[in-house]
């Protein structure tokens, strides 16, 4: 008789597969509360409270959190123990003060901050919700540690359990016939405990010693990464912008767009896992790293490529069932933000970042905002909404490209090394193709 053994499974994942599984979790918890407070006894205005909520703790995060993490995964392992040990207390001393801070900012300068970012003067909640940010904002690390420490398993039980816990407290009470305050309530909890897990692992784990050398070592690399997101923020805002430029404030273009202003469903999360996932592997070890770099890649090709393409040549006909029928002027746009699949799938930036090479990481991203709005100028009074489309994919290409030829000029690593570029090209053009393909018959 055939048993499942933990230890099997644990054998036969990798660091990149097991951040994989932890970030689908993650987005699979999130689509599910999307799904579940749409179904719920709850009016719209009250998902709306909700979704601006978070929103606004993304608006308020996405940038500076990102920077220091991937910061974290390139300097961590070039460290020694003790001062990994270091690392670990100061991280978690830093995201903690940060997330304090943050709540202080809002909660007092909430008349001011709310106009400004959600177009409201308050939101119910506000307080309960800021407990919930600044505790699962510090607990973000933990994901992050597990990854540098090669606990594979654990990343995945607890991606398991943070996930279904988020996705219980906020769905539950609802159905249970409770006020949706004991959503938040039961937010902030899962907030606290996942804070309280983390500081049980720096406790057993970190040396509570400060460094400003340190410290000032994670600051250097990561800089540049926090303000490169907060410009590739800038650059998904400047779609949006253009449309509302040229078709002037047009609410049926700007629901088109938006609507069809979709990537294929869980690339971000795939691509951006793996980019970080192998950070720790090629700053640890080069040659090995890009190896394992270019392994994990091609699997993730075979995956995602094909899929890309079946969604690109029957979009004509799910799309509207999906989506309702007044959304099938979104078709075109969404079968032009596909094509954004081959330049996800290159890892320049990745090697850059391993590398600790971070600060004209930034230039990239504002090289990409300008063609953008160049190109935004130049094509939508010829193509209109697909216009805009297309500026977004030829610019975010054109940075991917760049960053290729910056790492082959300085390190005289070409593409080839990290990359299966054969099936790179097989696979692009075959999209490509499809896509001119299906715009011809439609």
């Amino acid at each position: 008789m055939l048993t499942f053994k933990p230890h099997h499974l644990e054998n036969r994942l990798t660091n990149a597969r097991a951040f994989q599984l932890f970030q689908l979790m993650r987005q699979g918890g999130l689509i599910l509360i999307a799904v579940a407070l749409a179904k719920a006894p709850l009016s719209v205005a009250q998902v709306g409270t909700y979704e601006m909520l978070t929103y606004l703790g993304y608006l308020l995060t996405f940038f500076w959190v990102s920077g220091f993490m991937q910061g974290l995964l390139s300097h961590y392992p070039t460290l020694e123990p003790p001062q990994q040990q270091q690392l670990l207390f100061q991280s978690f001393l830093v995201f903690t003060g940060i997330g304090l801070g943050l709540a202080l900012l809002l909660l007092v300068g909430q008349e001011v901050l709310l106009p400004l970012l959600v177009q409201r003067s308050s939101l119910p909640y506000l307080g309960i919700f800021v407990v919930f940010l600044v505790t699962s904002l510090t607990a973000s690390l933990q994901e992050h540690f597990y990854l540098l420490a090669g606990r594979k398993m654990a990343l995945v039980y607890y991606g398991t359990l943070s996930a279904g816990a988020q996705v219980l407290a906020v769905a539950l009470p609802p159905f249970l016939g409770y006020d949706f305050v004991y959503s938040f309530w039961a937010l902030a909890a899962v907030g606290i405990l996942k804070w309280c897990w983390l500081l049980n692992y720096v406790i057993r784990h970190g040396a509570w010693r400060w460094s400003g050398v340190l410290l000032h070592g994670w600051w250097l690399i990561s800089w540049p990464l926090g303000l490169y997101a907060l410009v590739a923020g800038l650059n998904q805002s400047l779609g949006p912008w253009l449309v509302g430029y040229f078709f002037e404030g047009d609410t049926v273009s700007f629901a088109l767009y938006r609507y069809g202003a979709r990537e294929l469903p869980l690339l971000s999360a795939l691509a951006g896992a793996l980019g970080s996932a192998l950070i720790p592997a090629i700053a640890q070890h080069l040659n090995n790293g890009l190896k394992d770099l270019r392994e994990e890649t091609t699997k993730l090709y075979h995956l995602l490529f094909p899929l890309t393409i079946l969604l690109l040549l029957t979009a004509d006909w799910w799309f509207p069932w999906v989506f309702s029928e007044d959304y099938r002027d979104s078709v075109p746009l969404f079968r032009t933000f596909l094509l954004l699949t081959s330049a996800h799938l290159l890892f320049a930036r990745t090697v850059l970042v391993a590398k600790q090479d971070t600060r004209l990481i930034p230039l990239f991203a504002v090289v990409s905002f300008c063609l953008q709005l160049l190109l935004g100028f130049l094509l939508v009074p010829m193509l209109g909404l697909n216009g805009v489309a297309l500026a977004a994919v030829l610019a975010f290409t054109a940075e991917k490209v760049l960053l290729v030829l910056y790492v082959q000029k300085k390190y005289a690593l070409s593409w080839t090394v990290y990359t299966p570029w054969k099936w790179w090209l097989f696979y692009s053009v075959l999209l490509v193709a499809g896509y001119f393909l299906v715009a011809w018959i439609f």
